[in-house]
């Protein structure tokens, strides 16, 4: 994947949203794989590749996954304290509101981009849903994944 591609991206969602934890997951043998995201003090790449790698995320095991897979739409969670979906990597990475946008080959979600707020609530309009909705398929559309 083209990482100026996905740097470019991201910087147009964080003008979209504020946001500046960013990240794409390739989904593969049932599981999340991270491929990329932003750099900031918050979250690190690199702190980010090794939790996943030694905390998996499964999709069977994660509701709002399933959920994001089954719709094939953006899903979001103001408050992942308080939702029953949030995914255990949320609470490791210290997720506190997040925006999923499937990315979606063959009318199967191939990836995810994950646009999350850390050490804050943030609720994501239907404008900012729509608009990185429209941004991540534009982006991608030349994307190719397993």
């Amino acid at each position: 994947m083209n990482q100026v591609v996905l740097n470019e991206l991201f910087a147009k969602i964080t003008e979209v949203t504020t946001m500046e934890d960013i990240g794409l997951h390739e989904v593969a043998d049932g599981r999340l794989k991270p491929v990329h995201k932003t750099q900031t003090d918050a979250l690190g790449i690199e702190h980010w590749k090794t939790v996943h790698g030694q905390n998996p995320v499964y999709v069977k095991d994660t509701f709002i996954l399933q959920e994001v897979i089954q719709k094939k739409q953006p899903v979001e969670i103001y408050d992942t304290k308080n939702d029953s979906r949030s995914a255990g990597a949320f609470f490791l990475f210290g997720v506190d509101s997040i925006l999923i946008v499937p990315i979606i080959r063959s009318d199967e979600v191939k990836a995810i981009i994950c646009i999350v707020a850390i050490g804050r609530l943030h609720q994501f309009t239907e404008a900012e849903i729509d608009k990185c909705s429209q941004l991540v398929q534009e982006y991608t559309k030349d994307f190719i994944f397993s």
